[in-house]
């Protein structure tokens, strides 16, 4: 999707219901958007993610009857390796061959642009960019009484051993009334999910094209942008102007004729939203969470 048909699609996904199970009719939808004047929208500060984009693999440990039947079937010698793989947690650089001129690949930068659209009707009234915690404080301090959004950006490459995968999440905690004695805050998780990569790290050489400036990775972080906003856009107009609860009529997971891979998903969680190669979950077993989860 193209940074200028942002406004278009925000208007749309405004307009219908995404988020926790709950649906807003036409006639609510259309006065809530008409309601958000500018002084009752919150601020929107953005917590600015680590320069430098990491290679990280996250334990899966196999279970001892598992790592067992493998060691009887492989023998020890090719099972260890595959085992210790599994129980392995790390951090590292991207290999020298995997990076560009952008430590983070840009996505910092990308997803600001794409937040602070000045033709989008989006649903915060300003916008603020700090780089830490201390800084965080200050500015709540400087918006006291306000409502303020507060969002948390993290991403990191995960080393899924033959293949990689680009993860994005923001964090987004409102505040209502902020730095008073009824401040009253809520808390939301957006995980962005791309295509895994074929790539090893053990050839990083062989698969340098995959992570040029341009390539498939740089796509795909371009990408993660643009949707995080959009669902930030739908969250938090969601979450600053609550309804009514009227229960969703709508798809779930098991009604898919194509599924995601997704370990937290069951087959009856709601579906928020569809487009060519991408839905929104709404995980039962992680509350207050949005997946968004490449099909296909």
């Amino acid at each position: 999707m193209r940074l200028s048909a942002l406004p278009r699609a925000v208007a749309a996904l405004l307009g219908v219901s995404l988020l926790w199970g709950a649906a807003l009719p036409d006639s609510i939808a259309s006065a809530q958007v008409t309601a958000l004047s500018p002084d009752q929208r919150p601020t929107l500060v953005i917590v600015t993610p680590a320069d430098e984009l990491m290679l990280v693999h996250h334990a899966q440990p196999l279970s001892p009857s598992t790592a067992e039947r493998l060691a009887l079937k492989l023998g020890l010698f090719i099972a260890g390796p595959i085992i210790r793989s599994h129980a392995r947690e790390s951090v590292d650089p991207l290999p020298q061959s995997w990076r560009t001129a952008q430590p983070d690949r840009g996505f910092g930068s990308e997803l600001t642009q794409a937040l602070d659209h000045t033709q989008a009707n989006w649903p915060w009234r300003g916008l603020r960019m700090v780089s830490s915690p201390a800084q965080v404080a200050g500015t709540l301090n400087e918006l006291k009484g306000q409502d303020v959004a507060v969002v948390t950006l993290s991403c990191e490459l995960l080393d899924l051993t033959h293949s990689v995968q680009f993860s994005a999440e923001t964090h987004v905690r409102l505040l209502r009334r902020v730095a008073t004695a009824h401040e009253s805050r809520t808390d939301i998780v957006i995980r962005h999910l791309a295509a895994p990569l074929r790539a090893e790290r053990q050839h990083a050489q062989s698969f340098a094209s995959t992570f040029g400036a341009g390539g498939p990775l740089d796509r795909m972080v371009n990408d993660a942008a643009l949707d995080l906003s959009r669902a930030l856009a739908v969250t938090i107009a969601r979450i600053a102007t609550p309804a009514p609860e009227v229960q969703v009529v709508g798809r779930r997971l098991a009604d898919l004729p194509l599924k995601p891979k997704c370990a937290e998903c069951r087959p009856t969680d709601t579906v928020l939203h569809e487009e060519p190669g991408r839905i929104w979950v709404a995980p039962s077993r992680s509350a207050g969470t949005i997946l968004s989860l490449p099909v296909g």
